[in-house]
């Protein structure tokens, strides 16, 4: 079902199905065994047929194969081939093992699929990937009940996964294709071929995503490969907009702002029953995806891919997932550890989530896997995220995955609704500005990811205003060499917990911590090597001094860096008119176009009470202090020169309340408004650092400096 801002129909509709036990016999090898490390496969080996038992010979099962809406369990002593395509069956318990045998087509149709304890489902091993094409289709009805599991624990249905133990093993054979790339020519509207950074490996009827290079994300097109030849890739259709495809020398610096092109297709692939062609026909498979990129959004009761309650291992590469996420539904995404705690065997490598119902790719109360290579597109909500800021979320690492067009949907359609908060301490997990990576504990490593794209969202979005289990000396960023681009906002700047649009967004602690930062709270840490333009609010924002924006590229801004509470800028380029001039505000004269939902740019209805009163005032601040001794400054520094520490203009006013009592805390910068580094201290007493960057076509004033003071 299609929605433009609309609510769901919910179907109640539930199967009745008979129930079909496969009772474990006796005598049958199992075989399976530990994961020893993150390159090993738990898996049975291929080349032996030894106890292997085919899904299609009946004496598998005593007399006949499995009937639509059984329920079968794989007992612990029993390893099955699965040699054929299942009929719609009422789920599969794996306590032993199910392979799939490679060679043809395989489907498997059933509400659910679940390995728990010892038991394995495996598509391929890493020494023998998987070649045929494989699907797991799930068809089980919207519902509050749960296969396995109570509260916080349970895991739903219509879904793919592990509990209480548990190994899958899928390797597809096209974890060996190019994930993704970059262009390394201009296309231009019109054009039926691309020419990319490399030669790739794609096929006729592969399906790709090539990813918005100006400031509209709804310029991301999907096409399908017609042809490949190295570099050069023919497309089913022509482009219906330009797409960026150069490196830029400005001050002695590249700055590469080449749109990114992803590959959907994988030949494995895990999807929900929505619009499925001929579930379990044998040797049939379409694709039902949507077309363009839009505003418009999918939703629905899509399948969800779970590994909750400690995993043994969880291998996953090759694999497509698409129609899956529980709209509205908490817990129920298309790739998600759940309570899986350790998970240093565990790895989710060259995949693809796409047409999501519900975000993408989520560690949720688990630590240590590795997101390597993946790809998303057209996600409702965060694209990767780390949940809850709890102490087990620690040592994931996202390396060189691509989100293209994440999208902020109505709070009615969110799995925590989203509200935002006036203090910040309640983000309901900040679905309200959803980012391409939602990191709540900030213990986690980030390098090599592009962020290309999203509607009223963050690219990467730093986000502790929940908390988390970290003690602040512990805090422990790696935040190296990503790429953010493209994230859309509303035509004024908001300020603090409103703000969205923003490349880099470091939100880490709770406003009543922002007062009075006489010593760093937490250890420095950088932002290394960022490459961020064309965002609609500020290419990047931090907080607090113990953050330093360093050795980056930040271009076709309308505010560079936003430093707050002293913040250092250091050693960046800052280039406010770049040689892309892809999709700057449709030719009306504005550098940026801006979006919102139908509802009107200030989302009534959507902010407490707190934050509406503020939006009714037409402006975001304090109350004023009821000491008069308590008096506020402002202080701004327009540079006229090239060193940030020779200041030629100062002006000094002493702020008055306005009619409502209110002090302004801050104020809307004009649409035309570009400020490389915009410093604005916070009550903090010191100057921020900004030191030996360098300023291509900026025009002043490079900085701007804005100081409160409070007389205590």
């Amino acid at each position: 079902m299609k929605h433009n801002a609309a609510n769901q129909e919910d179907s109640i509709v539930k199967k009745q199905f008979g129930r079909r036990q496969f009772l474990q016999a006796t005598g049958a090898a199992l075989a399976t065994g530990a994961v020893a490390g993150k390159s090993a496969a738990a898996s049975p080996d291929k080349s032996s047929s030894e106890g292997v038992e085919p899904w299609s010979d009946p004496e598998t099962w005593d007399g006949s194969t499995p009937s639509a809406g059984d329920e079968v369990t794989i007992g612990s002593d029993k390893h099955i081939l699965l040699d054929q395509s299942t009929p719609d069956l009422g789920g599969v318990t794996v306590h032993g093992v199910l392979e799939f045998k490679d060679g043809g087509y395989r489907e498997l149709t059933a509400d659910y699929l679940l390995a728990e304890s010892n038991g394995l489902i495996q598509i391929g091993t890493d020494d023998d990937p998987f070649e045929s094409k494989a699907v797991i289709t799930l068809t089980g009805s919207e519902t509050g009940e749960s296969i396995r599991g109570e509260d916080d624990m349970a895991i739903g249905t219509n879904l793919f996964g592990t509990f209480d133990g548990g190994t899958i093993n899928i390797h597809g054979s096209s974890r060996e294709k190019t994930d993704w790339t970059q262009l390394s020519a201009t296309a231009s509207a019109g054009d039926t071929q691309i020419k990319l950074a490399k030669s790739v490996n794609w096929e006729e009827g592969d399906e790709i995503v090539i990813a918005p290079s100006g400031t509209d994300p709804k310029e991301a097109e999907r096409r399908t490969v017609k042809s490949v030849v190295g570099d050069s890739v023919e497309l089913n259709a022509a482009l219906d907009y330009d797409h960026f495809g150069e490196v830029q020398n400005a001050g002695g610096q590249e700055i590469d702002m080449r749109a990114e092109v992803g590959l959907l297709t994988r030949n494995i692939v895990m999807r929900g029953a929505n619009e499925v062609s001929n579930p379990g026909s044998g040797n049939s498979y379409s694709n039902p995806t949507k077309g363009s990129t839009s505003l418009e959004y999918e939703s629905g009761f899509g399948a969800h891919g779970i590994f909750a309650k400690d995993p043994n291992a969880v291998q996953i590469e090759g694999l497509e997932v698409y129609h899956a996420g529980q709209t509205g539904h908490q817990a129920r995404y298309p790739l998600h550890f759940h309570h899986a705690n350790e998970q240093s065997d565990s790895y989710i490598a060259h995949n693809s989530v796409h047409d999501s119902y519900q975000r993408g790719y989520n560690s949720h109360g688990t630590g240590s896997v590795t997101y390597k290579r993946n790809v998303g597109y057209d996600i409702n909500g965060h694209g990767f995220l780390v949940e809850e800021g709890l102490g087990a979320e620690q040592n994931n690492e996202f390396v060189e995955n691509l989100v293209v067009f994440n999208r902020r949907v109505p709070q009615e359609d969110r799995p925590f609704g989203g509200v935002a908060s006036a203090t910040g301490d309640t983000n309901e997990q900040n679905d309200f500005r959803p980012g391409a990576f939602w990191i709540s504990n900030p213990n986690n490593i980030l390098k090599g990811n592009h962020a290309a794209g999203g509607h009223l969202a963050n690219g990467f979005f730093y986000d502790g205003r929940g908390g988390f289990e970290v003690d602040s000396d512990d805090i422990d960023i790696t935040f190296k060499n990503n790429t953010a681009h493209t994230y859309s906002t509303e035509g004024k700047l908001r300020y603090k917990n409103l703000a969205r649009g923003f490349g880099v967004l470091f939100q880490m602690f709770p406003d009543v911590l922002e007062q009075f930062p006489d010593d760093l709270i937490a250890p420095e840490h950088s932002i290394e090597e960022l490459t961020a333009y064309n965002n609609g609010h500020s290419a990047v924002w931090t907080e607090w001094r113990h953050t330093t924006l360093e050795n980056s590229a930040i271009a076709d801004f309308r505010v560079g860096h936003f430093a707050l509470g002293g913040s250092t800028t250091r050693n960046n380029l800052f280039l406010s008119d770049s040689d892309n001039h892809v999709g700057r505000g449709g030719g009306d004269g504005s550098f940026f176009t801006f979006t919102s939902d139908s509802g009107g740019s200030d989302d009534a209805g959507e902010y407490d009470d707190a934050i509406q009163e503020l939006l009714e005032q037409g402006q975001d601040g304090i109350r004023k202090p009821e000491d008069t001794a308590e008096a506020e400054l402002y202080t701004t520094d327009t540079e006229t020169s090239d060193q940030n520490n020779k200041t030629d203009y100062t002006q000094t006013t002493e702020a008055g309340a306005n009619s409502t009592g209110l002090y302004t805390t801050s104020e809307y910068l004009d649409d035309s408004s570009r400020t490389a580094v915009f410093n604005d201290t916070i009550y903090y007493r010191q100057r921020p650092s900004n030191e030996g960057n360098n300023y291509e076509n900026v025009d002043l004033p490079k900085t701007y400096q804005r100081t409160r003071i409070l007389e205590l």
